[in-house]
């Protein structure tokens, strides 16, 4: 084992960590799901550091964010996750359910010492009933009077070993109520079956804290289509020159909603995690209709459903809009290219009219050249050959010129023409 990777051992851990409390009896359950900001997490430690410190209270050190506090009469579970931390009080159960709290078995006054906002509260009673009086009207019409005579949800769970009900309405404390009726429970199966109940309402409402924003984000999303479709609309019939205005408004638009992106994707994406786990603590229930009543995976199908599908299209429609927004901007950038290369053509085909106007009055300027210098030279050799005349030589000067001159002419164009082909 010298050769183990670094993180083996605490892999290995991973698969054991938060294990499932073993119950036996009857038993009562308190749970609080509090969430915190990054800041109070600290604050959060140290109150469990504190709670240590009560006398008669025995702890195991923490391991993966979890930890086990013996409180003599009750037992404490806390889990620390990413945006909430869960304390979870199981107490043996005397007396009438819901009539107690295990909460009440904590020290006076040390729940409210922790900073945070209330995400969850879940309080779980138990009782003892036989499979066959399960779900009789006299056992139905018995539990009503624990949830104020509240529609009931629930059933048969876990290969009817149990069975499980609630309203999931607040009671006077702003708690959720389940009520366990054990038929053939183990403490293992107890064990989990609370421990899926409390993890059930922790993450159904840890998935609906995005409904609030996607409620918010809708009209803004209609709004911004609104907008973009007035954009669209624009491009069709905009005129040459219109585009950077155009363009400057669809950037605008883009930030805008890349802003909305920034800063729901992540709530969402936790939604859809918390959605996930949800959807799978509910499956491992394995409910079983009575007849007459709806099952918790029922009850949320039609409830909750609606919730998380508003978050969906919340977030489905940010990413939509902002896909159209990018295509629509790609468009703009394209049709603006092929603006740019439509002028280019125009301006080439301006500088080769420039050129070729060019390149005939340059044609112009060397015959005109030829012409100058030629006639320069031949007014040159007739004065010359008229000096000559007057000092006694029979030269016929006029007549010498006509015949040279060709000649001149001749000359001169190849020289302007060699000079222009050594400057070229």
């Amino acid at each position: 084992m010298h050769k183990e990777h670094t993180q083996y051992r605490e892999l290995h851990a991973e698969l054991l960590a938060r294990p499932f409390p073993v119950v036996s009896g009857q038993v009562m359950a308190a749970h609080r799901a509090i969430f915190f900001t990054p800041a109070e997490a600290t604050a959060h430690r140290s109150a469990v550091v504190e709670l240590e410190n009560y006398p008669g209270v025995t702890s195991k050190p923490a391991e993966h964010g979890f930890q086990l506090l013996n409180l003599g009469a009750a037992d404490m579970r806390i889990e620390r996750h990413t945006e909430f931390t869960t304390f979870t009080v199981i107490a043996p159960q005397s007396g009438r359910p819901f009539a107690t709290s295990a909460m009440d078995l904590l020290p006076d006054g040390w729940l409210d010492t922790i900073p945070g906002r209330i995400l969850a509260a879940v309080e779980i009673a138990g009782e003892q009933l036989s499979v066959e009086d399960a779900g009789t009207a006299k056992t139905m019409e018995r539990i009503s009077e624990f949830f104020n005579q509240e529609r009931l949800v629930g059933g048969w769970v876990v290969e009817r070993v149990a069975s499980v009900w609630s309203s999931f309405r607040l009671d006077e404390h702003g708690a959720t109520r389940f009520l366990v009726q054990g038929h053939r429970l183990t403490p293992g199966r107890h064990g989990r079956l609370l421990q899926r109940l409390v993890e059930i309402e922790t993450y159904r409402l840890a998935a609906m804290l995005s409904l609030p924003l996607a409620r918010d984000l809708l009209p803004q999303i209609e709004s911004l289509e609104g907008q973009h479709v007035a954009l669209v609309e624009r491009i069709g019939a905009m005129d040459a020159g219109d585009e950077r205005a155009l363009l400057g408004d669809l950037t605008n638009l883009s930030l805008t909603t890349e802003r909305l992106q920034a800063r729901c994707g992540s709530r969402f994406s936790l939604t859809e995690s918390y959605a996930r786990i949800l959807s799978a603590r509910v499956r491992e229930l394995r409910e079983e209709q009575v007849p007459g009543y709806q099952t918790i995976g029922e009850f949320f199908d039609r409830r909750l459903a609606q919730a998380l599908h508003t978050c969906q299209k919340a977030e489905a429609g940010l990413g939509a809009l902002s896909a159209r927004l990018q295509s629509t901007t790609s468009l703009l950038r394209t049709r603006v290219e092929v603006n740019l290369q439509s002028q280019n053509q125009m301006l080439l085909a301006s500088v080769d009219r420039r050129a070729a106007a060019q390149l005939r009055l340059q044609r112009a300027v060397e015959g005109l050249s030829v012409v100058v210098l030629t006639y320069y030279l031949a007014n040159l050799l007739k004065i010359i050959l008229e000096g000559t005349e007057a000092a006694g030589f029979a030269v016929h000067a006029t007549l010498v010129v006509a015949l040279v001159l060709p000649l001149l002419a001749g000359g001169v164009w190849w020289a302007v023409r060699r000079s222009k082909h050594h400057d070229d």
